[in-house]
């Protein structure tokens, strides 16, 4: 069984889903506390996070595509000269 390499991106991952449980537990706190939120910074705050998920997102898919392109060519020399013209 193959153990999974841990990348940037996962990190990210963690602790961003971190950061916003704790910062929800805060303004429940704050809430339960106050009656009331500070509006401006809940939505600035899921905003940029959101932007951070989908720009990695983006990186992702644009480097799948990237991939599957270089093997896509790859299997097209492979095809048309045989292994060990390529080598």
């Amino acid at each position: 069984m193959k153990k999974k390499k841990i990348r940037t991106m996962d990190i990210i991952l963690f602790v961003i889903a971190c950061f916003l449980f704790v910062f929800v537990g805060f303004l429940l706190w704050l809430y339960y506390q106050t009656g009331g939120i500070p509006d401006t910074l809940c939505t600035c705050v899921f905003a940029i996070c959101g932007g951070e998920c989908g720009v990695m997102g983006w990186i992702k898919t644009t480097k799948e595509r990237q991939r599957e392109r270089q093997y896509e060519l790859e299997d097209r020399q492979v095809k048309e000269y045989g292994e060990e013209e390529r080598l």
